[in-house]
């Protein structure tokens, strides 16, 4: 605010013909202490010299506690002026009656030393001093719609004064903008949110509201018009917004009311002095009944603090946004816009439920062309925008282009439901095409698992976020959250996908390692030496190096190609490690279990025991050659069990494994293997943390390099030697038998003795076609190696035909088996001669066999 030019108080020569409604301060002379000093410009900038005024103006030194302040507020050209003028003899500018305009401009002030009285022009008693304050009229054509400044002037001497005279026409009681009712609301509502709560503190202070009503004529009485004005402002007070701790307070705990009417000043001037006097009287009489002038209408300051308090409370008002109501013109706009958007809001929702609504994605099975879609959306806006304005562009521009924004915010609103329905949609969709595509199948063959898994990430995402910008209008709509969403759920299929990726790589090693650490045991368990595990154990290892660690062995640890961590990678060879060792554990006990060393060893003695170095079947001719080879055999066989029983190298320390495979905790933290099936490779550890500490089964080995324990090795060696044993018995009985055999003498006396028939068979033609054919057939029959199966036909047949035979002969016996036994009597010469019948051979029934003696 710009400093304001101070009054000129040394002057002495200021013409009576100065004016107040200048903009400017008037300055004020002790001649001329009736004029007036301009306490807010019409341009809102408060006089901060109204104190020197003050002090200059009042006959008193000091005027302290002794002053009353009396405002007048009411429409513009109301006679507002005039009446200061004639009540207490100031000099405001009255407005010239030839050409009705705005006299008055800001806010202006005069000290008032004489009231006008029925009595005559009195000064003020008790040395009380009287400062009226003149106020811009209201619903002046100058400001027009401008209302802000007439409402802050309006609630300044409110706040300041201790009476405040409105002005009114008798005709304006009962209306609402033309008794300033609007006006009042405004500033009551106001005032109360500024100053009401001191009103808890200060409980007897109020303001008299001095109701003058102008141009009375009678007929309606002074009481129907107070009774009209008191139940309105009653009412419009209960109607405010008021703070909640002060929303007990009623209208007459801030205001009193009090009325006086005027008589028409050109048809009554001698009616409307003698009113002027009267309400003279009630401003100076003590004793009136009505006197104005009460105790708790004082703000109790003195005036120096009163000028302090004016300047603070106008600054307050001027600041205060609840004063800048809309006028006229922006109600209307208000109103008219907000019918629009309305109307075309409506007609955007019906357009967008008829076109874009049936393809959210939940109807919807086939793919989306999302670019149309947004294209489409971007249209539908824009034809709406069009739509309004073309009907709200005429209106106030501020109040079009801030409901343009609510209607934009309301079509965003639709439109980021659906933008939230397809962004979901896509996440599900394009994740899952994601997923399908990390397939190892379908990703490149010639690049890395991550670089491939990269690209792909990249471009999908690339695809969704240019999905999003069609539908979101080029970034208008908010997808961040989706974008987020899709990316993160990528991540976490990408994340799984390098698990499965990495389960199946080691699963692959894992197999190849146990593949070779099987062939490498079977191979050397066959011929047992001193060599044999230090054979084993370096194929072992160079399958580690084969199928794992010449692949993804780098100079920092190991490296998948399949973009994982390095604590993964590093976690994955440790499991890697414990496996491998666990299946070189498991393949060495399977096959050398007590069965197969039994089989091994027999087999060793049967080798030596059956078969000369040469590879040649033994043939014993005596019992001292039986016995000392049974005795070798044994031997060499036995050497292999205790190579086969514990896993020692040539230079006799046992084999020693990186990880102990039979410690449970490492069992439960790395033997399950990574598995794309998800199934656990620890079964045959079955981990259990409640038996950690539970001792082993005294049956079972008690380190890695023990293959077969004591108790198994007793047990091995007992059975091998009932079976070297049995085998030893059998070839004995053998040899035995060898020595007891037919003498060959025997086939020259059969074929001497036999001769004769032998010769008759080949004479004899018949028979020795016969011979022939039997002998060529058996011939082919053997060449085509079909003369088992033959055999079996021909013994399959002959049980057939018996089987026949038999059932034909039980079938004929059983249909007169007496008869059959009589024949088979004389068949046999058992018959005998009929018994002679008597009489009582009638009594046997036919059928029956007739007894016999």
């Amino acid at each position: 605010m710009s400093d304001l030019p101070p009054p000129d108080l040394g002057s002495e020569e200021i013409s009576m013909s100065s004016t107040s409604s200048s903009s400017s301060f008037v300055p004020i002379d002790r001649n001329q202490l009736q004029d007036a000093v301009q306490v807010v410009s019409e341009a809102k900038e408060f006089n901060s010299s109204i104190l020197d005024y003050v002090r200059k103006a009042t006959p008193a030194s000091e005027v302290n506690n002794n002053y009353h302040i009396v405002s007048v507020f009411g429409s513009q050209s109301t006679g507002k002026s005039t009446l200061l003028n004639r009540l207490f003899n100031t000099n405001f500018d009255v407005m010239d009656e030839s050409n009705r305009q705005q006299t008055t401009k800001g806010i202006w002030m005069a000290y008032s030393s004489i009231i006008t009285t029925s009595q005559g022009p009195l000064p003020s008693k008790g040395g009380e001093n009287i400062f009226v304050m003149d106020v811009e009229g209201t619903d002046g054509r100058e400001r027009g719609e401008d209302q802000d400044f007439e409402r802050k002037a309006a609630l300044f001497a409110l706040s300041t004064s201790e009476v405040l005279i409105i002005n009114v026409w008798e005709h304006q009681i009962g209306l609402y903008q033309g008794a300033n009712m609007g006006l009042l609301k405004t500033v009551f509502e106001v005032n109360l949110s500024l100053f009401g709560r001191t009103k808890l503190e200060m409980n007897e202070h109020k303001v008299l509201l001095l109701f003058v009503i102008r141009d009375h004529i009678g007929t309606t009485s002074k009481e129907s018009l107070a009774a009209t004005v008191t139940q309105d402002l009653i009412k419009m007070w209960d109607s405010l917004s008021k703070p909640q701790e002060l929303a007990h307070l009623q209208f007459s705990d801030f205001f009193d009311i009090q009325f006086h009417t005027l008589r028409h000043k050109i048809l009554q001037p001698g009616e409307f002095t003698t009113d002027v006097q009267l309400l003279g009287d009630r401003f100076t009489d003590h004793k009136n009944e009505d006197f104005l002038f009460k105790q708790y209408y004082h703000h109790d300051i003195p005036i120096d603090g009163w000028t302090m308090y004016a300047e603070n409370c106008w600054d307050q008002i001027d600041k205060n946004k609840d004063l800048d109501l809309p006028t006229q013109q922006i109600l209307v706009a208000k109103f008219k816009c907000d019918e629009i958007l309305t109307s075309v809001f409506e007609e955007f929702r019906s357009k967008f439920e008829e076109r874009h609504a049936k393809f959210a994605p939940r109807d919807i099975k086939e793919e989306i062309d999302y670019e149309e879609l947004g294209g489409s959306l971007n249209d539908l806006k824009e034809d709406t925008l069009e739509n309004y304005d073309m009907m709200a562009s005429r209106y106030n521009q501020s109040v079009y282009l801030q409901k343009r924004k609510t209607l934009e915010y309301k079509i965003t609103d639709v439109y980021q439901d659906l933008v939230d329905q397809h962004g979901a949609h896509m996440v599900s969709k394009l994740s899952a095409k994601f997923a399908s595509s990390l397939s190892s199948k379908k990703l490149p063959k010639d690049v890395s698992f991550a670089l491939a898994t990269e690209a792909l990430r990249r471009d999908i995402v690339h695809q969704f976020i240019k999905n999003c910008s069609f539908i979101t209008l080029n970034g208008s709509l908010d997808h961040a959250k989706h974008v987020t969403s899709f990316t993160l759920k990528l991540d976490s299929i990408l994340s799984k996908q390098r698990l499965v990726e990495l389960n199946s790589i080691l699963a692959k090693s894992l197999k190849k390692v146990e593949s070779a650490v099987a062939k490498a045991i079977t191979q050397e368990i066959s011929d047992p030496s001193e060599t044999t595990w230090d054979r084993v154990l370096e194929k072992f290892k160079g399958a580690q190096d084969e199928y794992f660690y010449s692949k993804y062995e780098t100079a920092t640890g190991v490296d998948f190609g399949l973009g994982t961590s390095a604590s993964v990678n590093e976690q994955a060879l440790e499991k890697f490690q414990f496996r491998a060792w666990s299946l070189f554990h498991v393949q060495m006990r399977r096959l050398i279990s007590k069965d197969s060393l039994v089989v091994i060893l027999k087999d060793r003695f049967e080798d030596k025991f059956r078969y000369d170095e040469n590879g040649i079947p033994r043939l014993y001719q005596n019992s001292h050659e039986l016995e000392v080879n049974f005795t070798a055999a044994k031997e060499h066989a036995l050497k292999a069990l205790p190579v086969l029983t514990l896993a020692t190298l040539s230079d006799g320390t046992n084999i020693v494994p990186k990880y102990d495979v039979r410690d449970k905790r490492l069992q439960k933290k790395l033997g399950v293997a990574f598995d794309t099936s998800g199934e656990d490779h620890s079964k045959e550890e079955d981990v259990d943390s409640d038996t950690d500490e539970e001792d082993d089964d005294e049956d079972e080995p008690k380190s890695f390099a023990e293959v077969i324990s004591e108790s198994d090795k007793a047990s091995v060696l007992s059975k091998f030697k009932k079976e070297t044993d049995a085998t030893f018995v059998e070839s004995k009985r053998a040899l035995i038998q060898h020595v007891t055999h037919i003498p060959y003498y025997i086939y020259i006396v059969i074929l001497v003795l036999g001769w004769n028939e032998f010769m008759a068979v080949l004479r004899n033609p018949f028979f020795f076609t016969l011979l022939l054919m039997l002998g060529a057939g058996t011939y082919v029959l053997y060449h085509l190696n079909l003369l088992k199966p033959a055999m079996v036909v021909v013994q399959r047949m002959l049980d057939e035909c018996l089987v026949i035979a038999k059932q034909k002969l039980k079938e004929f016996i059983d249909e007169h088996p007496q008869e059959h036994a009589q024949r088979l009597s004389k068949m046999a010469g058992l018959t005998e001669e009929k018994p002679e019948e008597i009489e009582m051979s009638d009594l046997t029934p036919p059928g029956e066999p007739e007894p016999t003696s």
